[in-house]
This record gives C-alpha cells, structure tokens and sequence, in this order.
C-alpha cells in the first residue's frame, strides 16, 4: 500500500501535468489549492482572489468533512462579500485572510476563537450554519516575482492520523507554503499572458485605427471588416451538412482569424491618401479640374475679344459675327461638360470619348505669366527647360507635361482624364495593390508564436480569388483555407456597403448582392462561403447594425444564390 508521501508525490506530479495543459485558472487554482489540503490533511481550504482593482473575495471554497464546495466569487457573496484592500486598513478588528492580505504575513492560529483581536464574525457565520467547529487556520499570502499581492490561500483544522484537529506544525505550513507556490507562479503568467495579450490586441487596434484615420473615406474598413468576418465565421463553423459541414475553428484559431482581420490592410500605411481618397480622375491633393475649368474661362474671354475686335473691325456683319461667338461659347461649353463627366469616372470611356479627348486637348491658349514661380525645389528639379517656362507661350488646353512625370506616377491631365472607367490610372492601381505585399511582409517580420503562424496566410489573401486571377500570389480556391476565403467575402462587402466612399455613391443591399453573385459566379468569390454568407443572412445580421437604413431595401435570398 503506498505511503501518504508517496500519494502525495503522485498528485504534485498530476499537478504539474495539469499546468501544461490549457485549462481554465478557476481549475488550476481548485487542483492546487486541493493536493495542498490532502498533503496537510486539512480538513477546509478558502481561496481569496485579490482582483486588479484591490477588490479581495472569496473565489473557492471546500470543506471534505461537509462534502461541500463553492466555486466562484458570486455564490461566496452571502460568506465573504468583496472588500476594497484600502478599507480593509481601517478597520479595527480584521478577519485572518485580511491580516494575511494587509501585512503581507503568514497567519497560523491554534485555536481561532481563542483570538480575541479577530473579527471572526464570517468563520462563525459558517460554523453556525454548517453545524461546524473551525479550530486551526492557517492563511499564507500569494505575493509574485514583482511584490503584488495575488490572494490569500486559507486551510482550515489540520488533522492528525486519527482524525483529531491539531494545529498546523511548522514542517506543514512549509509544505503548504511550498505547494501554494504554484498558485502564484499559475496567477503570475495568467497575468502576464493576458496583459502582454491585451497590449497586442491594443497596438493591433490603434495600427488599424491609424489606418483608418489616414482616410476621412474609409474611416472604419479595417474596424468593421473583423465584425463580417466574425459572423460569417461562425456560421460556416454551425454548418451540419454541404461543403463546409466538417469546417472547425478552435480557439486559437479564432485569436488568429481576429488578428487577421484588424491587420488585412495594415500594409496600407505606406499607401497615399491622395490615392485612396481619389475621388476624380484629377485628383491629388485637390481636384484639377477646377486649374482646367480656368483655361476654358480663358477661351471664352479670348472667344469675346475676338468678337469684339472684330466688331470693330468691321470684317462682318453684327449678326454672323455674334453667330460665330455663340456657337464658339456653346462648343466650349459642350467641351467642358465632357471633360468634367470624364473626370468622375462613372462610366467607361469609348474609343470615340478618348478621341474626343484628344481633340479637345489640341486647343491652345496663351500663357503669360512666369510657370517658374512659386514652385519648390522638387517642382523646379523636374523642369527641363526653365527658360521656356519663363516666358509667355501657347500651352495645350489638356496637357501631359515632363514635369507631371512624379517618380512612378504619370500626373498628365491627358492622361488620367483618359483612364478608361473609375478614377484610378494603372501605376496608382498598382500603388494599391501593392498594400498586400506590404502587409505580408510586416505581419512575416511579427514573431508570432507557432499557433498564430497562420495569421499571414488569413491576411493575406483577401484580394485573391477562387479562380486563380487575384493577387499577390495568383492563389486558386484549393491553395486557400476556409478562413482565408472568409476574409476575401468579408473585405468585398464592408466596401461595398460602405456610404463613405468619394468615389462611389452608397448602393443599396440589393444591388450590394446582385454584385457579390456576379463576383461568385466569375470566379471571385468562394461559392460555398457565399451559400452560407446568403442563406445564414450573414449581410442582414451585419446590415441591421452598422449600415445606414436608407440603404437596406427588400431581400428575396433566393435570388442572390
């Protein structure tokens, strides 16, 4: 038969198996707080949680010889209700686990009621109504590597081999001192796991943030994206039967799947916000159209001198010559409209429009004054030829100029008016694109641990597409995870819905829908992920919440499968 050191041997080393496992700290704490009391053979134990706001409740409590056990700082309320560390000071007479708490001492009693400076109102209270006689108490406070107070380990009527309540010996109370360790050490890294998380998930947030901030447009993508994730994910986990009916996510997948959403656009920091925001074709800082709006009030009055002049002239009559103006005004009139229409980037552009461009552009104007001035040194670097831009000349009505060539980017009038649909050229697209490399390489620089490696690829791929076109990679559907592909739904409706785009006016649910069945249809989206996202509702549970009410018209989801 083993002996008791022996038994106890067995359950320190189930201990210690115990604490490499994943499990709850209520649990940890219970184990612990248990194999101590079998060591001492101590018949109660009382654990005494001391929060980080210096509130002290009761956390657990067992006694062996009632056969009873409380779990949790609530069902112990009526016992030992929370108290404020600061209070407890002034008070006169203190309970044993307060002293323990306030001196930061261990406290071992013979006999508890012999001690008359206690206030041993709560051990009575529970002595009366258990119809139980507490003798011995011994209470060992759990202070960490950095002088914090944890709680307070309390262990009630040690017991010799025949059952007899004796005190706690000095050989015990080390023992116990010894085994309660654990407890501190379980509490110090629990502790320090979740602060060194929730300053991760902090930074994680402000980076997405700072992001969003960037652009007044897309103030709240990278906020809203891990909410349509989040749900689109659960339902495709809830799946009993289909493609997806086997799909799980355990919790460290979940952490990952959030991490990867709030930091899908981190590589964005690097992208201009002239860019993102770019509402016209001739937009940068500002929209250009209003220096070529300029040129065409130039024409005009150069239109109206000429027939003035030429009124004075006397080289026709007043009739053909106020003829000839009109039309003139009218077809300048005509040509600013359509150059304005290009510049939104609503509709696209036909061979004839781009010829028409190009026609328009060929008109001149005279330039007087000096193109040099006022320019900074970078401006004044791309000009070639400073002396042609000092005097006066005829300068084209639309113009691609060399000093509007800007590093990678072509700033040419010309050029952007004529993008044949939406506002941004093909360098600026580029530009953009190039945000997911940038975010790849800044999450692959992140050691996350081996349970989060998984990030980058979740990340990572929300512009690819099931039919192998997207990008960075040219990933196919079968090179994806589940999640992955969530994330690429998750990314197209959030900017879809959104009503805070310059560039797009905000759409309706149901045009928002007919969209995405297109994009599932072409190859875009995964088709099994969209099944669920329509008929699970994914889009009406997010919609209700978090997009405007003008937009969400009537659904019929069948129509969208």
């Amino acid at each position: 038969m083993p002996s008791a050191n022996d038994m106890i041997l067995t359950r320190l080393l189930d201990l210690g198996k115990i604490l490499n496992q994943p499990r709850e700290m209520s649990d940890i704490i219970r184990e612990i707080m248990t194999t101590a009391a079998e060591a001492a053979n101590a018949d109660g134990l009382f654990f005494f949680e001391i929060s980080a706001d210096k509130y002290m409740s009761l956390n657990y409590a067992r006694i062996s010889s009632l056969q009873t056990q409380k779990s949790g700082a609530f069902e112990n309320t009526r016992f030992f209700p929370p108290v404020y560390m600061p209070d407890i000071r002034s008070k006169m007479a203190k309970r044993p686990a307060e002293i323990c708490a306030c001196n930061r001492e261990i406290i071992n009693y013979d006999n508890i009621y012999a001690a008359t400076e206690l206030d041993t109102s709560f051990i009575a209270r529970f002595d009366e109504e258990n119809n139980y006689a507490t003798v011995s108490v011994l209470d060992i406070p759990l202070i960490d590597r950095k002088d914090n107070l944890l709680g307070v380990a309390q262990f009630i009527n040690a017991r010799n081999n025949a059952g007899k309540v004796i005190a706690f010996t000095s050989e015990i109370q080390n023992m116990l001192i010894s085994i309660c360790n654990l407890i501190t050490i379980s509490l110090e890294n629990r502790i320090s796991e979740a602060n060194y998380k929730q300053l991760l998930e902090s930074f994680i947030e402000v980076l997405a943030r700072a992001i969003d901030a960037k652009s007044p447009y897309t103030g709240s993508h990278c906020q809203k994206v891990p909410i349509i994730t989040r749900l689109l994910a659960t339902a495709a986990v809830e799946q009993k039967e289909g493609a997806l009916k086997d799909f799980e996510l355990n919790a460290d997948d979940w952490y990952a799947l959030h991490i990867a959403s709030w930091l899908h656009d981190c590589g964005k920091i690097t992208t201009p916000e002239y860019i993102v925001d770019k509402a016209t074709k001739l937009e940068t800082i500002c929209n250009r159209i209003h220096e070529i709006r300029n040129r065409f009030e130039i024409l005009r009055r150069d239109a109206h001198i000429l027939y003035l002049q030429k009124r004075l002239a006397n080289t026709d009559n007043k009739e053909n010559l106020q003829a000839e103006f009109v039309a003139r005004v009218k077809q300048l009139e005509e040509d600013f409209a359509f150059v304005a229409e290009c510049n939104k980037g609503d509709n696209e552009l036909s061979p004839a429009d781009l010829k028409r461009l190009d026609k328009i552009s060929e008109q001149h104007f005279v330039r007087y004054f000096n193109r040099m001035l006022g320019l900074s040194w970078a401006e004044r670097n791309r000009v070639k030829d400073p002396e042609l831009y000092a005097r006066p000349a005829e300068e084209m009505l639309l113009q691609d100029r060399p000093d509007q060539m800007i590093e990678h980017y072509n700033r040419g009038e010309l050029y952007n008016l004529k993008i044949p649909q939406g506002t941004i050229s093909k360098e600026e697209r580029q530009k953009i694109n190039e945000h997911i490399e940038v975010t790849i390489n800044m999450l692959e620089a992140l050691p996350f641990p081996k349970e989060l490696s998984h990030i980058v690829e979740y990340a990572g791929c929300h512009h690819e597409r099931i039919d192998g076109k997207g990008y960075p990679r040219g990933l196919k559907g079968d090179q994806m995870s589940v999640p992955a592909k969530i994330m690429a739904i998750a990314d197209v409706f959030e900017a879809l819905t959104a009503r805070d785009r310059p560039y797009k006016e905000p759409k309706k649910l149901s045009e928002v829908l007919s969209i995405m069945r297109d994009m599932k249809n072409s190859g875009h989206l995964d088709p099994d992920l969209y099944e669920v996202f329509i008929k699970s509702r994914v889009y009406m549970d997010y919609a209700e919440q978090y997009i405007e009410k003008s937009q969400i018209d009537e659904i019929n989801p069948e129509e969208y499968l």
